[in-house]
């Protein structure tokens, strides 16, 4: 009997732990290109491929130098996962570098309450918005 009782105290306060935060390194490359364009906001799609891969979807808004939006990847694992950027191009010729930092704002399904950190660059072209990218950041889920 009291070996039962320990049992199920030591069960209880298992289930009663709050479960360990897990924290993995992501590293995407990302393939974006034109939605469509409405003043200095662009809507872009594509795929990334890398620690997550699927599909991309984008919100910027671009200024000469800066862009600042959101992004949200369709994880081949389910759920999504949603980042704010904020970045600065090199220049302001046709085709431009650019870089800066992302930060994960949450998700959805296994990625509900992710948080995170990370960086990306990449390269633009004005007149058609194509786009390739890496994003490395650390997320905890």
């Amino acid at each position: 009997m009291l070996s039962a009782l320990i049992a199920f105290a030591a069960a209880a306060a298992f289930a009663a732990a709050p479960a360990q935060a897990k924290t993995i390194k992501v590293v995407e490359r990302a393939r974006l290109g034109l939605v469509r364009q409405h003043g200095s906001t662009i809507d872009l799609r594509g795929k990334v491929r890398g620690t997550l891969s699927g599909p991309v979807l984008a919100r910027f808004n671009v200024r000469l130098l800066s862009v600042t939006g959101l992004v949200t990847i369709f994880p081949k694992g389910g759920g999504s996962l949603s980042f704010s950027v904020a970045g600065r191009a090199r220049s302001a010729a046709v085709r431009a570098r650019f870089s800066g930092s992302v930060t994960v704002t949450g998700g959805t399904g296994r990625w509900a309450g992710a948080r995170g950190r990370g960086s990306f660059d990449g390269v633009v072209n004005r007149r058609t918005w194509a786009a390739t990218a890496t994003v490395r950041a650390r997320i905890s889920t």
